[in-house]
């Protein structure tokens, strides 16, 4: 071991011990470098023994810390099998990893195992893994370990060397001077002092004319720390239990499956989906959940209220399903992101085989799977809508009325798209063109000809060019389906709308409902630039006009909806 890792080791074990306080972890070791080409074990806790002493380049947490150059967690030895050997071994069977970096260069890691109250690690513990071992890191600075050599000018100890706090507010700037003031000092003695006042007036006087460009990159900076990670999401919602039943109808097609249940606790209230090849008996019911709560119990978790939903694809069979036939139960925990407390439960009719089985084990990853996904589409979802927002700002503030305008319409044609059971990606899409479908107002003469009364044929040309400005303006952040829908959002059926011309299909079909939707917002609002209509007397029209200006099966759904 190296003399200087010897001196700290005191420190490094006090520093390894925020673990168990920040992350709960119940066991945890600290492996560095020690210049031949291995990580060796300096710190640790919990483990009693049943740790590796030394790992090299090719163990799978050292090529996952050298690859990702970020903190990771594992949860269930079948979660990733190439782990599930050193986890094993150490009777663990969740995994949290941080890598510790000094100068570019993968000089130890931090191995934390199992979390308190056999709970999950999830996304909320990667970076407080990252800033223990950012502080460990920060132990070394400046010593001539792990084969790194530097460059000494001065001792970082010396009280004239230290800047005061006050005059540092951000992250080393990437200039000539950051570099500078990143150089690690030594111990030698200095000859002459400077006076006193010196140093600090000095930082004062460089942090007081801090570049343009430099006071961005401490911004931006300041920025990306609060959103580096994403924000882990506390309860499922209703789009992820849409992609759950579709799943557990999959696993109901598994041979001698004859119920499978998702459970839920503490999401929605606590929700409980369950998938059957015939009625489940009341007995049956009961009989099953006594097995999901043995099982909790044996792990030490609780169960909780929980609404019931079943589902039966196949139609309600012949006879009830009883607890005798479910011959054997399963239940295993689902690791879906950062979300807790969730349990997949199959009952089978027979013994299940060994095909069964890899069946059930794939079926459960797609079940995770699916989850995530959910997730992400409505991170996505929600990424842009904030998007058509920011193209709503901060130009139509200074018009509410064109603002509610485009509100209504959204929130009208994503009732009616519903209505049509469109699929939830097209409702999407829907809502966010009819959100913007006027934004192209934004860069025209809107100023001068907002509520103008006695408006010119070429001012009319003017305005309606807000179709194809708009669309230019949406394309490259929101996509083409959407774009397009906004240029077309004029065309009437017939053909004699703008900015093309188009009739019939040639129009997309977001488009048709979108301009249903805006013209009778616009003929039924107070605010509008003419007399609002009553609104039996709007319909009328949308029916009359079916088929030269409207869809007319879209306006007829549209006045369904409405009445």
């Amino acid at each position: 071991m190296n003399p200087e890792v010897k001196d700290l080791q005191p420190k490094l074990k006090e520093v390894l011990y925020d673990c168990a306080v920040e992350i709960r972890a119940t066991k945890a070791a600290l492996f560095l470098y020690d210049s031949v080409g291995r990580y060796e074990i300096v710190a640790e806790y919990g483990f009693k023994g049943a740790i590796r002493q030394s790992v090299d380049q090719k163990d799978p947490v050292v090529d996952r810390c050298g690859r990702g150059r970020s903190a990771f967690f594992v949860n269930g030895l079948s979660a990733e099998p190439r782990f599930s050997e050193i986890m094993y071994e150490s009777a663990s069977d969740r995994l949290l990893a941080a890598p510790i970096y000094n100068r570019g260069q993968l000089v130890g890691l931090i191995d934390m195992r199992d979390k308190a109250q056999k709970q999950l690690f999830d996304n909320a513990d990667i970076p407080k893994a990252q800033k223990i071992a950012e502080r460990i890191a920060a132990l070394f600075a400046g010593k001539n370990v792990f084969g790194q050599r530097f460059i000494s000018l001065s001792h970082p100890d010396d009280p004239q060397n230290v800047v005061p706090r006050s005059t540092i507010q951000a992250a080393p700037l990437p200039s000539a001077a950051a570099d500078v003031a990143r150089v690690p000092v030594s111990s030698s003695p200095k000859t002459t002092s400077p006076a006193p006042a010196a140093p600090a007036k000095a930082a004062t006087e460089a942090g007081s004319r801090v570049p343009r460009l430099s006071a961005l990159i401490i911004d931006g900076r300041a920025a990306a720390n609060r959103i580096v990670l994403p924000p882990s999401p506390e309860s499922l919602t209703e789009n992820e239990l849409a992609a759950v039943r579709d799943v557990l109808r999959s696993i109901l097609l598994i041979p001698s499956v004859a119920v499978v249940s998702f459970t839920a606790f503490g999401h929605l209230g606590g929700v409980q989906e369950m998938a059957a090849k015939a009625v489940i008996s009341e007995e049956a019911l009961a009989f099953l959940q006594s097995k999901v709560n043995v099982w909790l119990a044996k792990r030490g978790e609780s169960g909780g209220h929980t609404r019931r939903n079943v589902q039966l694809p196949n139609g309600p069979g012949t006879a009830s399903i009883q607890s005798t036939q479910m011959v054997k139960v399963f239940t295993a925990p689902v690791t879906a992101g950062a979300f807790r407390s969730l349990y997949l439960t199959v009952a089978f009719s027979a013994n299940p085989d060994r095909v069964t089985h890899e069946l059930l084990a794939a079926m459960l990853t797609q079940l995770q799977v699916a989850i995530e996904r959910s997730v992400d589409r409505t991170s996505l979802q929600s990424l842009r809508e904030r998007a058509a927002i920011a193209l709503l700002e901060p130009d139509f503030t200074k018009y509410p009325e064109l603002r509610t305008h485009c509100d209504r319409v959204s929130s009208r044609a994503e009732s009616l798209a519903r209505y049509l059971e469109m699929p939830p990606s097209e409702i999407e899409n829907v809502k966010l063109a009819a959100l913007v479908h006027d934004v192209g107002m934004r860069l025209l003469d809107y100023d001068r000809l907002y509520r103008k009364p006695d408006i010119s044929l070429d001012e009319i040309h003017l305005l309606r060019e807000h179709t194809t400005v708009g669309a230019a303006l949406i394309e490259p952040i929101l996509g083409h389906e959407v774009a397009r829908a906004v240029l077309c959002h004029h065309e009437r059926w017939d053909g004699t709308g703008y900015p093309n011309e188009l009739a019939g299909g040639e129009i997309p079909r977001i488009s048709r409902i979108i301009h249903v939707c805006d013209v009778y917002e616009s003929m039924i609002s107070t605010e509008s630039y003419k007399p609002a209509q009553p609104r039996a007397a709007i319909l009328a029209m949308i029916a009359e006009n079916g088929g030269t200006q409207f869809d007319a099966a879209i306006a007829n759904r549209f006045i369904e909806m409405v009445r």
